[in-house]
């Protein structure tokens, strides 16, 4: 059996950047996260009434952490994803 590593609530939020934003993909690296549509995602998250930047930070370090990697977040239809190691 698999063990999840985001919380329902991490897959909510990440949900509402896809549906809203249009996040098609979330890279995490060296240089920090990346985005498709960092403006889109940049008010969103200034919008929302918790801190949401913090939010993605700690999503993304639970995912580098559980990888031993860096890692991109491949978004497509209906809120599928599939992690890849960079």
């Amino acid at each position: 059996m698999s063990e999840n590593i985001l919380s329902v609530e991490d897959l909510k939020f990440l949900e509402n950047l896809h549906t809203k934003c249009g996040l098609e993909f979330l890279r995490y690296d060296e240089n920090g996260i990346k985005t498709n549509e960092n403006s889109k995602i940049s008010k969103f998250i200034e919008n929302e009434s918790f801190d949401n930047k913090s939010y993605l930070t700690e999503i993304s370090k639970k995912l580098r952490f559980r990888l031993n990697s860096n890692f991109q977040l491949n978004f497509s239809h209906d809120f599928n994803f599939e992690v890849v190691r960079v």
